[in-house]
């Protein structure tokens, strides 16, 4: 399924700086988890992932790790992945569940030996509630529900339709009228 919001993640998990982690909010069930994984494979980098709603013994573990050596030998205990510096990308999703990771992510990002990938739902309400958010540590992209191109798009309406449809509109002309039932039939569907 293709998603726009793909090539930012694509753009953060290609750059070789790691003096910031990732952050990726928006609401529940629209892909936030597929599309990071979908981009983590992409890029044939070793990851591994911790879902701290899946797993609460995940939660518990890392509630009160002391610092970062102590947060990657538990990472490491806990995941079957091995981490190897400079390569590995750590997933974390569902971020909300554990809060303490997103105000530990700066002393993360500052060990300096792994690249971070967080998710998390209803977040915006959430970080109130976060002792210290870290400024400048923190790359935050806000994914939202399908728009109607991305539905088009994951119904095999080819990029040439919907290049034709942008042009009729930025340039007011007629849509053609085979092209339009077409495109008012998957509008009428969602």
């Amino acid at each position: 399924m293709r998603r726009k919001i793909k090539n930012d993640i694509l753009n953060f998990l290609n750059q070789d700086a790691k003096k910031k982690a990732l952050l990726v909010t928006g609401a529940r069930q629209i892909g936030k988890t597929y599309i990071i994984r979908e981009c983590i494979k992409e890029t044939t980098a070793s990851f591994v992932e911790i879902n701290f709603i899946e797993n609460k013994e995940a939660k518990k573990l890392f509630s009160d790790f002391k610092n970062t050596r102590d947060f990657l030998l538990r990472l490491s205990a806990f995941t079957e992945g091995e981490l190897i510096k400079g390569e590995t990308i750590i997933f974390l999703d569902e971020v909300q569940e554990c809060k303490e990771i997103v105000t530990a992510i700066k002393f993360l990002v500052e060990e300096g030996n792994y690249k971070y990938v967080l998710s998390g739902s209803l977040l915006g309400v959430e970080l109130k509630d976060i002792r210290s958010i870290p400024v400048g540590y923190l790359q935050v992209i806000e994914m939202y529900p399908m728009d109607f191109e991305e539905f088009c798009m994951a119904n095999n309406v080819s990029q040439r339709i919907l290049d034709s449809l942008k042009d009729c509109f930025i340039n007011k002309k007629v849509v053609d009228e085979v092209v339009h039932e077409k495109c008012w039939n998957y509008f009428a569907y969602i």
